[in-house]
């Protein structure tokens, strides 16, 4: 009598419960996109100023401004928002490289920080660049790596190839940004070149 026939024998029914319940890891649950807004969105940022000034914005323009009239409007916001929205896609892939004066910059710590713009409905997201100068941005404590889709602030603290603290136009005081989702960022990796 083999294993199997044995088990069989000893405990009728078990083979049935072990196939029907899976012997292997459960698959995790699906993760679901944040909520978003598209309109909501683009009132708030419009309500800051003029769009294509807002880092995250600015930083990927030429996606933003689809007439080329170096202006960002309310509807190209929207049609962008609408796009990142109907992808359903819950988390995504981001990378950053940060170079200073030239040279990559390690050990910098980079932080996305939802714009307030986007109401609450996108997590924060971090990582720490390699000697290349790249770090792997991810949602702390997700157990999935990378960042939901929407607008940031850019932050990059340490110390630059000089040894001196970053200045807080980088980190307090950002003037960086990107945007996640909708084929931003190019490449899935954004490049911040520091000075």
């Amino acid at each position: 009598m083999n294993r199997l026939d044995f088990i069989r024998s000893a405990v009728p029914g078990l083979c049935m419960v072990v196939i029907s319940t899976g012997c292997g890891p459960s698959r995790p649950a699906r993760i679901i996109p944040p909520p978003l807004d598209p309109a909501a969105v683009a009132a708030a940022v419009a309500a800051a100023g003029p769009l294509e000034k807002l880092p995250a914005i600015a930083f990927s323009l030429k996606v933003f401004d689809t007439n080329k009239d170096q202006q960002v409007s309310s509807e190209e916001l929207v049609t962008w928002l609408e796009e990142v929205r109907a992808s359903q896609v819950a988390i995504t892939s981001v990378m950053v490289q940060v170079t200073h004066k030239g040279t990559p910059l390690a050990g910098a710590s980079v932080k996305l920080v939802p714009e307030a713009s986007m109401g609450g409905a996108i997590q924060e997201a971090a990582g720490s660049s390699d000697a290349s100068g790249i770090a792997m941005i991810t949602i702390p404590g997700s157990m999935y790596p990378g960042v939901n889709c929407g607008l940031y602030r850019v932050e990059i603290s340490g110390n630059g190839n000089d040894g001196k603290p970053l200045p807080t136009k980088y980190n307090a005081e950002t003037t960086l940004g990107m945007a996640v989702g909708g084929m931003l960022p190019e490449n899935s990796i954004a490049i911040f070149n520091l000075k």
